[in-house]
């Protein structure tokens, strides 16, 4: 039992490890949100490196995390961390329960909090790259399809003669 106290205690300082990065991930990706809406690409794909590394190192640790579980006979199925921890204040030691539980619920309200923000920045992303879409249509005289509403409130594509911008 007390090489399996020992490996909770590893186990926190883990997760405390993940929790650091994933906080500055959480950093990065408001970064993220505020340059989608700026306009430039540099600041952008400078963002967009830190990310990827920071993903890279977060995937790593909970990889690193997940087989040291396995050490200690925890699988990575839902509720298993729960398991251990609750499994802690039964052999007696409420402190390090207290502890794992914390950091556990922390690392998981990040890990939500990034999926979320990242979510956003997708949507954005997403948006401006329609606007961006439509300009360029524009600008080579697409024209083409434009989503309209009739009287009776359905929507409908509809042709509209255009000449480009670079003609006008």
């Amino acid at each position: 039992m007390n090489d399996r106290i020992e490996g909770c205690r590893h186990l926190a300082q883990l997760i405390e490890t993940q929790i650091l990065a994933a906080s500055e991930l959480l950093g990065v990706l408001t970064e993220e949100k505020r340059a989608l809406t700026g306009s430039s690409v540099e600041v952008l794909q400078e963002i967009d490196t830190r990310k990827r590394a920071l993903l890279a190192r977060t995937e790593q640790m909970e990889q690193a995390r997940r087989k040291f579980c396995h050490t200690l006979g925890v699988g990575a199925e839902r509720g298993a961390m729960d398991f251990l921890i609750n499994d802690l204040a039964a052999a007696g030691h409420e402190g390090l329960q207290a502890t794992l539980r914390t950091s556990w619920q922390r690392l998981k309200e990040l890990v939500l909090q990034c999926r979320d923000v990242n979510e956003i920045n997708g949507s954005i992303a997403q948006f401006k790259q329609r606007q961006l879409l439509q300009l360029l249509g524009l600008l080579r005289g697409g024209g083409g399809n434009h989503l309209t509403y009739q009287a009776s409130g359905a929507a409908a594509n509809v042709l509209t003669p255009s000449r480009a911008i670079a003609e006008a």
